[in-house]
Parts: structure tokens; sequence; C-alpha cells
């Protein structure tokens, strides 16, 4: 079963969701201030000021041909000669920005003749003008078709430039009207005689305020140089990682070099998010390479991930719970009937719980050239920017129209101060964690037997972390992993001590449709009188996450035996109560909070829907509805809970319940509804079939019953998302073979490791998919 929304979407539809996305993520700044802040190259304003100043002098020079006759001034009175945008064929129009950025590398390096300037040693980039010609990527969705490009100066050829070889884009536009401004925004961007700059990282996008580049060359010149001659670290390459091919596959696998270890990736585990600034979160299963980059070790789990500066290290949270447990154990403070029970006879609290959680090889910050891998704040002085909408064309025509060249700013109506607490774009640090368990996540398992076993080993753990003072704040199925049979709880950084002061006021953290409705409306809902004015995540929320995940496969599922006509009976009223229970909305929905709020109330329709239309599912005394009951179950320990008195505090928002009014018998309860559903279940191989794709699996099986086909058209439907790599190797150019790419991506999840598959296996599999 695919992870909500891992499918692959298309160009355009990518494009809208990374504007979308990026809006509150956006900061305008002048463009002088962009300059100092993002490409101070040469760290002296009196040095940039002194070259800048002889490159502009060499470029308003008569310069003449090798015969002695004289030639146009590269830039004159009216701005740049080479850039008049006029002409019906964009790659004639924009090609003289080509020979303009080739003519500053040139009186650098005459300036820095006598200069000797470190940072102006070495060329890193060039330019290069090609509107209609498209990148060569090696992943499938990253090629690009970009007007012009600054790419790695060590590419040769200007035919099939490699995307990972193309190192920032721009887009030109002959004419500025409202509908070319709003395909630049998608694009990014630059237009006309008026130019922005633009910067990305993790933690916020920045753009300069427009500005006229006939009329300020200089700012153009400083953008040109930073460039050309920035290091690949400052233009945003990882040294630590390093593509390479797996044997003759076309496959590229990365390296990653963590301290003294050496990891190399073997399959893509999780990489969903599209959004430009966000923690970036990418999960791969790796093997640890000997010096001989030979496999050693069993297999393991990489994460890559991007987490605010203040954020506490998973490790340490890690430490912190079984220190916790550690010292419980060392008071004999929690009696056999107050714990789960013991895997092992006579374990301690804290040997058990580690059972529950991912063993942590190394937890790491990346560290480029000695200095930690940062994204950092913007600069002082920023206001939000906003991207063009469609129903503002004709408010920017007009801005348009009245700016006047020279006028720098050139700032539209849409832009407004931004509020340091609303848009705070906090600085992000770059981690990478080795666990030592290669597992897969919740959404990948497949049985009615295996899920519910899964979610009532998963309320087990969760209790450790209650017994030692945790709450884990974000419980989806992605956070759940299953190992040799064996719940495991990851994705610690969000997770608090549960008495620590502030966290209950913190921005929401997790998935939506998994979200206690408690923590989504910020308040507690069971109080005997009104909601209290304060509110603190607890024990009881994380335990309902937990329920939610539950009613998200019921109703994302159906029996893979049932027949066409069973699916097409359910089908609809599943969908329709999935859509009502799980809209995506950060605020819980009314169908929501009365979903728990009442559940244990008989008149209230939405509970009894989801309970008739599942008992229709599953039949009237099939225990996998009755787990359901759980959420009624629940609501009295929220009512017991909240009806007792509240620690009282100096300040309302530390005030919580005393960790003595969440009881094992919980805990205990809901463990129950979940272990005795998995124990009714007589087919124990019965797999639960996403409902998404009931139709091409209906075809599918329909295809298998009349016998093979030979034309390939029985492969089960799959779903992938595409990805490319922040590191660059010079690319090894090979034909494309069309035929290996379907075969490959369906073993995207076993690829091999650098010691397995033979050079005859790979030849067979290759010889089958051509026969197909």
């Amino acid at each position: 079963m695919s992870q909500p929304g891992a499918a692959t979407l298309k160009l355009e539809d990518q494009r809208l969701h990374w504007k979308e996305s990026s809006a509150g993520n956006t900061v305008q700044v002048p463009v002088e201030t962009f300059l100092a802040h993002y490409t101070n190259l040469l760290h002296s304003q009196r040095d940039t000021d002194d070259l800048v100043s002889h490159i502009e002098e060499g470029l308003k020079a008569k310069p003449k041909t090798s015969n002695g006759e004289a030639k146009p001034r590269t830039l004159n009175r009216l701005g740049w000669a080479a850039t008049n945008f006029i002409g019906p064929h964009e790659d004639t129009v924009f090609k003289g920005l080509e020979g303009i950025a080739e003519e500053i590398h040139s009186h650098c390096e005459t300036w820095n003749k006598t200069k000797q300037h470190p940072k102006l040693q070495q060329r890193t980039t060039r330019l290069i003008c090609q509107p209609n010609h498209t990148t060569a990527s090696e992943v499938r969705g990253g090629s690009m078709k970009t007007d012009a490009r600054f790419i790695l100066n060590e590419i040769v050829s200007d035919e099939n430039v490699p995307t990972s070889a193309a190192v920032a884009p721009a887009e030109f536009k002959t004419r500025m009207n409202p509908k070319n401004q709003i395909d630049n925004e998608s694009k990014i961007i630059g237009a006309d005689r008026l130019m922005r700059f633009w910067y990305f990282s993790r933690s916020h996008i920045a753009v300069s305020a427009q500005f006229d580049y006939h009329a300020n060359p200089r700012l153009f010149i400083r953008f040109v140089i930073f460039m050309t001659f920035a290091s690949l670290e400052d233009l945003g390459y990882d040294p630590t990682v390093e593509r390479v091919r797996v044997g003759d596959s076309k496959k590229i696998q990365y390296r990653f070099t963590i301290g003294d270890k050496v990891y190399q990736t073997t399959g893509i585990i999780y990489e969903l998010n599209l959004d430009l600034v966000t923690r970036a979160t990418r999960v791969w299963s790796v093997v640890e390479l000997d010096s001989n980059y030979l496999a050693i070790g069993t297999p393991k789990v990489l994460k890559d991930v991007w987490l605010y500066f203040d954020t506490t290290p998973e490790s340490d949270i890690y430490n912190a719970i079984f220190g916790a447990l550690r010292q419980l154990d060392e008071d004999g403070s929690v009696p056999e009937n107050e714990r789960p029970p013991p895997l092992q006879s006579g374990s301690s609290l804290e040997q058990d719980a580690k059972n529950y959680f991912m063993t942590i090889v190394s937890d790491s910050v990346v560290m480029i050239n000695g200095q930690p891998d940062e994204a950092q704040e913007p600069p002082a002085g920023y206001v939000e920017f906003f991207y063009t909408e469609e129903e503002d064309k004709f408010a920017m025509e007009a801005a348009l129209e009245g700016t006047q060249r020279g006028d720098v700013d050139g700032n539209t109506p849409t832009l407004k101060r931004a509020d340091g607490e609303a848009y705070p774009h906090k600085k992000r640090t770059h981690r990478r964690i080795v666990f030592a368990e290669l597992c897969h996540t919740l959404y990948r398992v497949s049985t009615y037997a295996a899920f519910t076993k899964g979610l009532a080993q998963l309320v087990y753990g969760l209790e450790y972390m209650r017994l030692a003072g945790f709450v884990h704040r974000d419980i989806s199925p992605g956070n759940c992993l299953i190992f040799e049979g064996q719940t495991k709880i990851s994705d610690l950084e969000y997770a608090r001590q549960y008495a620590a002061p502030g966290h209950g006021a913190a921005p929401l953290t997790g998935t939506p449709g998994f979200m206690a409705v408690e923590y989504q409306m910020q308040k507690h809902e069971f109080m005997p009188k009104a909601p209290a004015p304060w509110f603190r995540f607890n024990f009881l929320h994380d335990l309902e996450s937990v329920i939610w995940i539950y009613l998200w496969f019921l109703l994302e599922t159906l029996p893979e035996s049932f027949t066409p006509s069973e699916i097409d009976q359910h089908r609809i009223p599943i969908l329709i109560l999935r859509h009502r229970l799980f809209d995506g909305s950060l605020k819980a929905s009314a169908e929501r909070l009365n979903f728990v709020l009442n559940c244990a109330t008989p008149v209230w329709c939405g509970y009894n829907d989801v309970t008739s239309v599942l008992t229709a599912v599953f039949g009237a005394d099939s225990k996998i509805t009755k787990a359901l009951q759980s959420f009624e179950c629940l609501a009295g320990c929220y009512k017991d809970v909240e009806s007792s008195k509240p620690l009282l505090t100096e300040s309302p928002h530390t005030r919580h319940w005393d960790r003595k009014v969440f009881l094992h018998e919980y805990y205990q309860y809901i463990h129950l509804y979940f272990m005795d559903a998995h124990d009714h279940i007589t087919d124990t191989t019965e797999k639960a079939l996403p409902i998404r794709y009931t139709d091409q699996e209906r075809q599918h099986r329909a295809q298998q019953a009349a016998g093979p086909s030979k034309t390939g058209a029985n492969k089960r439907p799959r779903t992938g998302t595409g990805r490319d790599s922040e590191a660059y190797v010079p690319p090894v150019r090979e034909d494309e073979d069309d035929d290996d790419d379907d075969a490959e991506e369906e073993e995207e999840e076993r690829a091999a490791s650098p010691t397995e598959e033979s050079q005859d296996r790979k030849t067979k599999r290759k010889r089958a998919v051509r026969k197909k």
C-alpha cells in the first residue's frame, strides 16, 4: 500500500505545487542586500568595488579586432548592446548573454593577474543560452528546459548537458506582460529590461527586488562574477555525497561519507515531500562499505533531514527515554502489573523498551569543509513576497507600465512587511541518522493480521514512552516500522517530555489525518466544564493517533478476495466516509470532532455510518469492526483524565495533568482491541487491497485468470516518485534503453548491493523484459 500522494505529478502540476507551497516561505530583499548576503564572493567590499569597476571600464572600452578594426562596445550609454531583445527566435535573441558572461570572466582574469585573489583562481561555471534545449537527466522527470543556465565548466559540450551539471537556471522574456510574469514565476525568473535574482534553501526562498540591468549593469556583473567563480559548495553541491553506478546497471546509487564510515544506498524508502522549504526528509536502505568499497555487515537505514537549528537531536531524545527507564529500573518504582508484559522473563524496562524502537548507529550534523551544513535565516529588513495570481493581472500590468527605466526597486503593490512570528524562516541544520534495522513502514503492510498486530505492539511502545515521561507527537504509518515482525517507533525529533514547559502551545506537527482532534483544536474538549484556556499535548493524544491509523487502513482497503461485484457494492460508501473523516485539514473538521466526542452516543450518525459500512464489509460479528470500539474506550479515558484536577502552575501554558492519572489500563484496553481483532482473523494471509487501485487490480486478476499475456499488460500497477541528486559526478553518457526502464523501476526497492547479483542474473532479467 502506497503513501498518500506518492504518485508522480505532471510538470505543470509540480510547478503549481511548488509555487503554492512557496507562498509564505519567500522573502524579498533589496538587490544590494541580496548580493551582499548571498553572493559575497570576495568578502571585501573594497575588492568587490575595485573588480567591478575594472570590468565595467573594460566593457565600455572600444575593442578592436586582430586587424585593428573597431568593434562595438559591449556596454554603452543605453546598456548592454548584445542583449537587444528583439527578434522572432529566442536562441538568437538571448545568445548575446553568453558573450557578456565570457567578457566578464576575461576581465576578471586580467584583474587577478596582479591581485592574485584566492577566490578567483579557478573557474567553476559558464553561462549557456539554449531556450530550445532540454537537459539530459539520468532519472525520470529530472530534465528541464530553461532559456539559460550556468553549467559546470568541466562540461565540454553544450549538447546534452546533464541536469546534475546545471547549476542555476534562468528564464527570460522578450516582452514583459502579465501572462509572461506568471509564467516566469513558475519557472524562475528574469525578463525584458527588468531582472531578479533568486536564492533557494531549506529555510527560505529569497528574491531580490526588480532592477533594470541595463541602467544598473554593476549589479548584473557582481552576480555573474559569483556564479562564475563560486565553489561547488557555495553553489549548493554536497561533497559528502557521491553518485555511483552499481555494476553495469544504469541505476544510480549514492555513497555517503559520515565520519570515518562510507554507506552506499541500495534503494529509496521514503521521498514524498515536493516542497522546497521543508525538512526534506529522505530515507534510504544502505550498506556499509569497507576500504575496497565492498559491502560489510547487515543492511541499514540512512535518514537525511533538515531540522530547525534548535530541534533536539533524535539520538539525544532516544538516550533520554532510555535513561529515564533505566532510572525506573534502578528505583524499582514500576510494578509488574503496571507495565507492558515483558518480552523475556526477568527483563528490565529498558531492555524490553528497546525492542519497540529503532537502534541509532550514528546521528550527526553534516559537515562541509569543517563547518556545519546550515540553511541560514534571511537578512534583516526583508518583506514577504507574494506570487502573482491570475486575478492580479490588471493591477500588475498597470504597475509594469508605470515602472521607469532605472527604477531599481520596481516593487509591485502585492508586497507587505513580514510578521516575524508568523514567518520566522528559522535556520535549519542538515543531519544524517543511521539506524541498525532495515524496516518497512505500516504503509507497506498488506494483510489485516499483520496490521492489527503491528498496532497492538505500537500501543505498548507508546506506553514505554509514557513510563519515561515522553510524548511522541507525530504518530503516523510512516513513523511506525516493522522489523522481523516487531513494531518499532521512529522519528523522535518531535518527541518531548510531557511535563516540559512550552510544547503545549508549539506549532502543530504530524500528518493531519492521524492527529488527535484535541491537538488539532488546541482544546481539551472532554473537560466537565468549558474547555480550559490552556492546552497540553498528552499521552492519550498519541494513543488516539493509533486508532485513527486503524480507521484509515479500514477505509483505504478492501479484502483482496472480494469479487468485482462486492468491490462495486462497498467502494463508494467507503470512499465517502474516508473523505468525511480524512479531508487533510490541519484543523479538525466537525466530522472528526464529533466522531471522537460522540462515538459513545448511539444516536450520532457519523459513528454509526462507519460501523454499519464496515459491518457490511466484514460481517456483523467481525472483531475487525469491533476494534473500532477503541474510540469509545478512548473517549472514556479522556473523560477520566480531564475530570481530574490539573496541576496548578504560575503560567497557564505550563499546566498539565499529573502523569499518574494516565493509567496502564488505558493502554491495556486499546492493545486488547487490536489483539482481539488479530486473533479472530481466520485467514492470516488475507491481503488488504488499496481501494484506489481496485480497477487496475481487478483487470490484473481477470487477465491472470485468462492466462499470461505476452504483451506485459498484466503487470501490477505501481506508483513512484521522481528523484534527483544534489551531488555531482561527471555523467557517463549511455544510450537510453526504454525497454529496461519499467523493469528497473519495479526492482527499485530491491536494488542490488555492491556485492550482489551476478552479471548472468542481470542479463537474464533484461532478456525477460525485452521478451515482454
